[in-house]
């Protein structure tokens, strides 16, 4: 009986042949790897990347799959696929990728709609021809890659939406789907500071889930792991939930909750908390745009 491998591109750690995503082959590899689904021009604001640079247009563009199974995910269409053949695509290649930014007038490439994080190949291959060409990059993601797989493509990556949900593995495996995987939070909060310590500008994310994550300890806490480990200029984005999917049955986060969120960061000495009532998840804000948009959408 031979010894099982396992995929070392995400902390799932899958064994091979058996991956969660649903995007490797029988040796792992990613699958499709130039099939995406969302590809359209917007803006780095609504990342939310907001002290990087100016607002300026990007190209983001994803595929299929997701590592997690968050409950109140409003972009199952693609985040939850299995296969993505039912939904419209197209197989692109990368100098494509690239020339469409530059013909749309977009100052980078933003790897976003689904997990990035399980298309660690695609990511290096286009983000290392889009600085070639004096495109940025950046990443929008559940903060879930292996310090090996930021390694790989931090070098290339200028900046990160990073998302801390929680600093309780709790919350992770009651409200992501994160069973399976020891010490969630901990490999989270790792996976953001590596990405920081290579020089990668960073912006955390923060969905605030009534019931779920809404809990001013909470609030201290994703606030001073920030100071502490990133720094009290780095922004955190307080967003707000929006009922969907299997938790369609929850109302909207309150201000209340939102603006206590802001209130225990600034407490604690961070110096750039924005907190959004109109604004939801990334994916909540994006998911429209697999829809038919001005530039090009993948869609039947």
């Amino acid at each position: 009986m031979g010894i099982p491998q396992f995929c070392s591109v995400c902390i799932r750690h899958c064994e091979i042949e058996h991956s969660f995503c649903q995007r490797r082959d029988g040796n792992g590899l990613l699958k499709d790897k130039n099939r995406f689904n969302a590809i359209t021009a917007d803006y780095l604001f609504d990342k939310p990347i907001t002290h990087f640079s100016e607002n300026v247009k990007v190209l983001s563009i994803g595929s299929w799959g997701c590592n997690f199974r968050c409950l109140g995910c409003q972009n199952i269409n693609l985040s939850w696929n299995i296969t993505g053949k039912e939904l419209g695509f197209r197989d692109i290649k990368t100098e494509e990728l690239v020339e469409m930014a530059l013909q749309n007038d977009c100052k980078g490439i933003c790897y976003t709609y689904n997990e990035p994080a399980i298309l660690l190949e695609a990511v290096e291959e286009i983000a290392s021809a889009a600085k070639k060409k004096n495109l940025f990059n950046v990443f929008v993601t559940n903060s879930t890659l292996t310090e090996g797989s930021v390694e790989r493509i931090s070098h290339n990556i200028d900046a990160i939406a990073a998302d801390i949900k929680s600093l309780r593995d709790e919350f992770y495996y009651t409200y992501c789907g994160a069973e399976g995987i020891p010490e969630v939070a901990e490999k989270i909060l790792h996976c953001i500071k590596v990405f920081f310590d290579s020089g990668c500008h960073v912006e955390v994310r923060t969905n605030i889930i009534p019931g779920g994550n809404d809990q001013e300890e909470n609030y201290h806490d994703i606030a001073r792991w920030i100071r502490d480990n990133l720094s009290p200029a780095t922004p955190w984005h307080i967003t707000r939930f929006f009922p969907a999917n299997k938790l369609s049955h929850l109302t909207p986060t309150s201000e209340e909750s939102l603006l206590k969120a802001q209130k225990a960061g600034i407490a604690e000495g961070l110096e750039n908390v924005h907190t959004y009532f109109d604004k939801g998840c990334d994916c909540a804000k994006e998911s429209s745009l697999v829809k038919p948009s001005t530039h090009y959408c993948c869609n039947k």
